[in-house]
């Protein structure tokens, strides 16, 4: 029994459109690497909580979690939250008993999160990003960028901080992780260590 060619040459574009649509799926859940100052300031809601269990959730497309929140860092509201969710996607977040830094969105009046998140164990930040925190909405203002080489120098740089190679105008990754980026004179912003 011969397939017609036609037949074939359609079953394999469907093959190959498939795995391309399931690429995209698997790849859909990469995060852009940003700065911890960027996450806050994109940011709805950000604060550290202390997870006490999952509970049963009224949407089935989130996993609950009971939380118990000891600072709210962002918005600056007394609305109380007592349960929080994340996807059920591979985008998702699991989370287990324990202290939390957390950032995310509010969807129908509930905070959602996610894996691009700040999704951080209180225990694992130094002293540095946790003093940080109290200074990231004052930098909302400024834009932090990568840079590499002489793309560094070509930008406007006036409401900028950047990282990247380490050098005269900008920090390293890891150095900029404890650092804040501010505004200063003349609406120019600057890496505050």
């Amino acid at each position: 029994m011969s397939v017609p060619l036609s037949a074939a040459v359609t079953l394999g574009l469907l093959f190959f459109l498939s795995v391309g649509l399931n690429e995209q799926v698997a790849e859909g859940c990469k995060c852009l690497q940003r700065h911890p100052q960027q996450v806050f300031c994109e940011s709805d809601i950000v604060i550290r909580v202390k997870v006490t269990g999952n509970v049963a959730g009224t949407r089935p497309d989130l996993v609950a979690y009971s939380v118990k929140v000891i600072t709210k860092y962002k918005p600056n509201n007394k609305k109380a939250i007592w349960v929080i969710y994340s996807d059920k996607t591979s985008c998702g977040a699991h989370l287990e008993n324990g202290e939390y830094l957390l950032s995310g969105r509010v969807v129908d009046g509930v905070m959602v999160f996610g894996l691009c998140d700040l999704v951080w164990r209180w225990d694992q930040l130094s002293s540095v990003q946790k003093r940080n925190l109290n200074l990231y909405r004052t930098g909302c203002a400024c834009e932090i960028t990568s840079c590499t080489g002489a793309s560094c120098l070509t930008k406007n740089l006036q409401r900028k901080c950047l990282v990247g190679v380490k050098n005269s105008i900008s920090l390293g990754y890891e150095e900029a992780l404890q650092a804040v980026c501010l505004p200063g004179r003349h609406s120019s912003c600057r890496w505050q260590k």
